[in-house]
């Protein structure tokens, strides 16, 4: 009997401990995020392509490394940053359900749903089904890695980036080995037209909508052209007749010219095009954005998208008609409806010789991208261009108020402690995007207005900050693992 009252009082006793273990409340699944010591991955999908990654990693101070990243257990990786430049802090919903993130606008709002584990690319992930940004993503951490398979998708990442960067920029140096050499067709070229010759260089100009086009054609006696135009950003409309002198694009297109119905027509072969940042140009030394081939071949097709060039005789000059450009006629031109060509002495390079130019000049700039105020203000809003108008989460009118005439003795700053800093190199006062960046640390007020107001020293980026509204008291603030480069240009051909 006794041992039936041991065994029973047992009993109970499991029964009561596992009630009271039951009762016990689960700690909250945000909790279980943020106070675990591991990297947790925030993916969409299969993870691949730009954005679809990103690294977490949760402090106890509150701020949590936010990072992306191209494929898993990736060391390297861009961060996201808050306003100082430094990791954000996060916060945990009472609802054990969010955590919000306080990157630069917009911030990270992660929603997490339920719970999950699978295999992908040789990770095996657990975690929580979340939504971010209004879709379905996941947020796990690795618990077991298949080390051939991982490596197997570490390496076709490695190679897909190289490929990725191949159609950027890496294509600049063997560019011109797709060029048609328009003296080496055999077809019927010519440059007679009724009966006289009419090779020689000529300039013209047009419009092109609201923007200011200024032409050169070349013409070889064999018939072979080169017609290059520079296309200007449209012109304001406060000041209509004043020419904006910002370039947006540069066309040069190169073949051979034929004879049809009395008149001489282009034949295309090759279209060069580049295009250039216009907000915050530096008109003297422009950065560029993208640069493009396009060529007409037996192999490859027609690549090239322009309307159809022709040159006729008018009363007393060359005319050149093309419905891309619209006549912009001067006083001494007559009533004649067609671009004016104009004899001149001056002449241009041919298509190869230009890229070449141009190539090198895009070198030279991402080698040395700010070599004066001018640049300075350029390199801000090319990057801010690329990021909707932000740099580091600072918003930036780029084709705003500006100010680069001023010199750097009249912005020192000083740090924490009180020193004196060094003088910035260069110096350049712009514009915040909108109303609620002037009321804000990152602007500062000066006798024209409240503008952020950008310096370089020693190839790094600063901003001047006023950390007291009421006091003249300001500080140059570095931006962090932000190297001073250009955006890459993209450079492709067809």
């Amino acid at each position: 009997m006794k041992s039936k009252h041991i065994i029973r009082y047992i009993i109970i006793l499991i029964l009561t401990l596992t009630a009271m273990t039951g009762c016990k409340q689960a700690k909250p699944l945000n909790q279980q995020v943020a106070q675990s010591n591991a990297n947790w991955y925030l993916y969409q999908g299969d993870a691949n392509g730009r954005g679809n990654l990103m690294q977490l990693h949760f402090y106890s101070d509150q701020t949590v490394s936010v990072k992306t990243i191209s494929w898993f257990n990736r060391k390297s990786g861009a961060n996201l940053l808050n306003f100082s430049f430094g990791n954000p802090t996060y916060r945990l919903n009472k609802d054990g359900k969010e955590i919000i993130i306080n990157t630069t606008p917009p911030r990270m709002v992660i929603a997490l749903k339920n719970s999950y584990q699978e295999t992908i690319h040789g990770y095996t992930l657990k975690g929580y089904t979340v939504t971010y940004q209004g879709n379905k993503w996941k947020l796990g951490k690795i618990t077991h890695t298949n080390a051939k398979v991982a490596q197997a998708y570490q390496k076709k990442q490695r190679h897909h980036q190289a490929i990725k960067v191949a159609a950027s920029d890496k294509l600049g140096s063997t560019l011109m080995k797709h060029v048609v050499d328009p003296n080496q067709v055999k077809a019927a070229k010519t440059a007679q037209l009724d009966g006289k010759s009419i090779a020689g260089e000529y300039n013209y100009r047009a419009m092109q909508a609201n923007s200011r086009v200024y032409g050169h054609l070349s013409i070889a006696e064999n018939g072979v052209f080169t017609n290059t135009v520079y296309i200007h950003a449209p012109q304001s409309k406060d000041n209509p007749d004043v020419d904006n002198p910002v370039i947006m694009q540069q066309q040069t297109l190169s073949g051979y010219l034929t004879s049809l119905y009395g008149k001489l027509y282009f034949k295309p072969l090759n279209l060069l095009k580049i295009s250039y940042f216009t907000g915050g140009q530096n008109i003297d030394n422009p950065a560029i954005k993208a640069i493009n081939l396009a060529t007409d071949t037996k192999k490859y097709g027609n690549n090239i998208e322009q309307k159809r060039w022709r040159l006729e005789w008018g009363k007393k000059d060359l005319l050149l008609y093309n419905k891309d450009f619209q006549p912009w006629a001067s006083a001494d031109e007559g009533d004649e409806v067609a671009i004016h060509l104009h004899s001149t002495e001056q002449s241009t390079p041919k298509l190869p010789e230009q890229y070449n130019q141009i190539y090198q000049h895009y070198l030279n700039l991402q080698k040395h991208p700010v070599a004066s105020n001018a640049d300075l203000r350029q390199y801000v809003a090319a990057v801010a261009s690329k990021h909707h108008s932000t740099i580091a989460g600072i918003g930036v009118n780029i084709n705003g108020k500006f100010s680069i005439t001023q010199p750097a003795s009249n912005y020192l700053g000083v740090d924490r402690s009180g020193q004196k800093q060094a003088p910035m190199q260069y110096l350049a006062l712009m514009e915040p995007a909108v109303l609620q960046e002037k009321k804000n640390a990152h602007t500062v007020t000066t006798p024209e207005g409240e503008f952020l107001i950008f310096g370089i020293s020693a190839n790094k980026l600063y901003l001047l900050e006023q950390p007291d509204a009421d006091s003249n008291t300001v500080t140059w603030a570095p931006f962090r693992n932000f190297p001073v480069q250009l955006p890459q240009a993209n450079i492709t051909w067809n």
